[in-house]
C-alpha cells in the first residue's frame, strides 16, 4: 500500500479537499493507498511514497529520494489527478 501525502500550506481545507480527491483517484486506478493530509511544517518530518502538492509548495518540499512528487491546481478534478498519477508512477517502476 502506498503512502501518500496531500499538502497545503496551513493543512485545513484545501489539503482536506485534495486528500479526498486523491483518494478517488487511487481507488478508481485500483491502487491501494493510505492518504493523508498535513501541512507544509507537520510534512517536514514525514516519508511520503508520494506526495500531491501546489507547484509553489513543491518549490519549498523539494525533491527526496524515494518519493514521488506530483503537482497540481485543481484540487477536485479525479481526472486530471488519475493521469499525473498514472504518469508519475509508470516513470518510477
Amino acid at each position: 500500500m502506498l503512502k501518500v501525502y496531500a499538502v497545503c500550506v496551513n493543512g485545513v481545507g484545501s489539503s482536506l479537499l485534495l486528500k479526498m480527491t486523491v483518494e478517488k483517484a487511487f481507488k478508481e486506478l485500483g491502487i491501494e493507498a493510505d492518504v493523508k493530509h498535513v501541512d507544509a511544517g507537520q510534512f517536514k518530518g514525514c516519508r511520503p511514497d508520494v506526495c500531491i502538492t501546489t507547484p509553489a509548495l513543491a518549490k519549498t518540499i523539494g525533491e527526496r529520494a524515494g518519493m514521488i512528487l506530483i503537482t497540481t491546481t485543481n484540487f477536485l478534478d479525479v481526472k486530471v489527478l488519475k493521469d499525473k498519477i498514472s504518469k508519475a508512477l509508470e516513470q518510477n517502476e
